[in-house]
């Protein structure tokens, strides 16, 4: 997994961050922008990219997404936000 630099400003804009939603946001807009790809997703939970295909076809435990169009070769993209939702709802910060 690649490690994300964090600076001295990220490192206020984390502390300044009330709720992880906020933490996550910020940590995934660094590396990933605005959005990520199937691929970029399954780095992020450490899944493999069929076990994504798997949750979308099942319809659950996965972020919510959109699809760029209803082909079969459609792409999925996955908003930050919606990934740093469901990141804060499933990993428990101890």
């Amino acid at each position: 997994m690649k490690k994300i630099r964090i600076d001295e400003n990220m490192v206020t804009l984390l502390s300044a961050a009330k709720k992880n939603v906020e933490k996550y946001i910020l940590l995934l807009k660094v590396e990933y922008g605005f959005q990520l790809t199937k691929a970029q997703l399954a780095v992020v939970l450490g899944i493999s990219c069929q076990t994504i295909d798997r949750r979308i076809k099942e319809g659950m435990n996965i972020p919510n997404y959109h699809r760029s169009s209803n082909g079969k070769n459609a792409s999925y993209i996955f908003p930050i936000v919606e990934v740093a939702e469901y990141l804060s709802n499933t990993i428990k910060v101890v």
